[in-house]
């Protein structure tokens, strides 16, 4: 009977260790996301993918972040965004990653230019950067409610390009 009892106790542990390790990881302050073509809605057929990495610093006023993304061949990179929406859904852009100007421009600004694939972009992100999205409730600066979002699944990182214009690659941010 004993093993029996043992063997439950691990199970519970390893599902209680699965479950809270996102969640303890959000409450850190540790974000990352695996994009690729199947997580847009509609799908986008390309052999593209990427990663979102983001830490938030310690006084929770900034958001760090590296974005690692590799189109398919002849693919250029138009854009790249922080989304408010669950998995499976579009929506407004929050925060822009990086632009391609003079066609594809931050309203704020603030964001670096996109470079061409593949690469990496780094930067910053604070409630400067918070756009407005008045659909969803969310007014500019807000970037306690971007917080709320990501630390509950509710965002995605994805990268907008010439072949699929409503995103090449995304990734639910956990």
């Amino acid at each position: 009977m004993k093993p029996f009892w043992i063997a439950g106790l691990v199970v519970v542990f390893t599902v209680t260790a699965g479950v809270s390790a996102p969640a303890m990881a959000a409450a850190q302050g540790k974000f990352k996301a695996e994009l690729t073509p199947l997580q847009e809605p509609p799908i986008c057929s390309s052999e593209g993918s990427g990663t979102f990495e983001a830490t938030l610093s310690d006084d929770e006023t900034t958001v760090a972040y590296e974005l690692t993304y590799t189109l398919e061949e002849p693919s250029v990179v138009r854009q790249a965004h922080i989304h408010l929406a669950q998995r499976g859904v579009n929506g407004g852009i929050i925060v822009w990653l990086c632009q391609k100007p003079p066609d594809f421009t931050d309203p704020t600004g603030l964001s670096p230019e996109c470079p061409d694939s593949p690469t990496t972009v780094t930067g910053e992100f604070t409630s400067a950067n918070v756009i407005a999205i008045t659909a969803q409730g969310i007014a500019a600066g807000e970037f306690d409610e971007l917080l709320r979002a990501m630390r509950n699944g509710f965002t995605y990182a994805n990268v907008h390009s010439n072949l699929c214009g409503g995103g090449e690659v995304r990734g639910q941010i956990r």
